[in-house]
């Protein structure tokens, strides 16, 4: 599924895209790999394929070789991801699991 056919899914091409992203705070930010059609797939390195809020402080060690897709909702990002990276190919920033939870669990 191309990303620009989706609505709330942008790539970031450049640092400064992932800045500007940052500073606005809205969303989310995914950066890691995404494999290519017909290879197979690499063992994830740790610390990649992770999606973030906008706003998390662990965004400022992507690397500029890491691609980088702003998300709108946590939903069309879970959805493009599963079918992009695959499932269980990708996961939260423990930092931001961690806000999420405690965000639901405040709510109660």
């Amino acid at each position: 599924m191309p990303i620009q056919d989706q609505a709330g899914v942008r790539p970031l091409d450049s640092s400064d895209e992932l800045d500007e992203a940052r500073l606005e705070a809205i969303g989310f930010i995914f950066h890691g790999s995404i494999p290519l059609e017909d290879v197979k797939k690499k063992a994830i390195k740790a610390g990649t394929n992770l999606l973030h809020f906008a706003r998390c402080a662990k965004l400022d060690k992507v690397g500029d070789e890491e691609v980088a897709i702003w998300y709108r909702s946590i939903s069309i990002a879970k959805v493009h991801l599963d079918e992009t990276i695959g499932q269980n190919r990708w996961k939260w920033c423990k930092i931001c699991e961690r806000e999420i939870t405690q965000k639901i669990l405040n709510e109660r």
